[in-house]
């Protein structure tokens, strides 16, 4: 029975990463829908405080972004967010399904400002859905 969860869940990981994978193309519905989904599978397994410590790295790359016009000068930065989540899946092990549906949209969010503004509402909308369902603190 539990091998059936660990099945269902891989098969939305694939999914979503294929479509966060090209952020351009995800409608605000789209990506509402998918976080919702995202924050649901994860509610029981990772905590809230895992969710926003990655958030406030992507809300400093934002507060840089504000200042300069020039996205290309902080794509270095979008890109620096992978190995945060590499690390936070490496320290503990529930959070690894976020950070293999988190780490196609940091690459796609690294692509555009657009794109990076979806993710940024992307990952609000998470935690919003993590806590609608029941999410740990």
């Amino acid at each position: 029975m539990n091998g059936e969860r660990d099945q269902k869940i891989q098969n939305e990981i694939l999914k979503f990463k294929g479509e966060l994978a090209h952020l351009e193309r995800l409608t605000m519905d789209r990506l509402v829908d998918i976080a919702d989904a995202v924050g649901k599978t994860v509610a029981n397994q990772v905590k809230m405080n895992q969710i926003r410590r990655f958030l406030d790295g992507a809300r400093k790359v934002e507060a840089e972004l504000k200042g300069r016009e020039d996205f290309e000068k902080i794509k270095g930065q979008i890109v620096l967010l992978r190995p945060k989540l590499a690390y936070a899946a490496g320290r503990h092990s529930d959070v690894k399904h976020l950070a293999e549906i988190l780490d196609a949209a940091v690459r796609s969010a690294a692509q555009t400002k657009d794109n990076f503004m979806k993710f940024l509402r992307f990952m609000e909308s998470i935690i919003a859905y993590h806590r609608f369902h029941g999410g740990k603190d």
